[in-house]
């Protein structure tokens, strides 16, 4: 009965905002495409949007599910414009490797 009451409680949700948070820095630290670093990002908003709606419905504060819903369409909108970016860099570049994306802001010296 005690593993019921901690399962209906806000602690998984917790877990699982912070696992979602860890994996998307995880995977944007890690992984080398412009693409995959724009998703986990958008993986660690939806983490802290989880965190946010969990607090705010245990604590019985709308505030935090107003901040959620402007963090959702910021993400939204910062989601559509990096995605822009990305689609104009590959059709220049033909790839979307990180390490190109750094060689743009150097001068060649000659």
């Amino acid at each position: 009965m005690e593993v019921l009451k901690v399962l209906a409680s806000e602690y998984p949700f917790y877990v699982i905002s912070g696992l979602l948070i860890f994996l998307g820095i995880g995977i944007f630290i890690l992984k080398k495409n412009l693409l995959v670093a724009i998703l986990a990002l958008e993986v660690v908003f939806n983490g802290i949007n989880l965190l946010f709606v969990t607090a705010s419905h245990y604590l019985g504060d709308p505030k935090g599910k107003m901040i959620v819903l402007l963090t959702l369409a910021v993400a939204a909108g910062s989601f559509a414009i990096g995605l822009i970016l990305v689609v104009n860099y590959y059709r220049l570049k033909r790839s979307l490797s990180m390490e190109e994306l750094k060689l743009l802001g150097e001068k060649d010296e000659e």
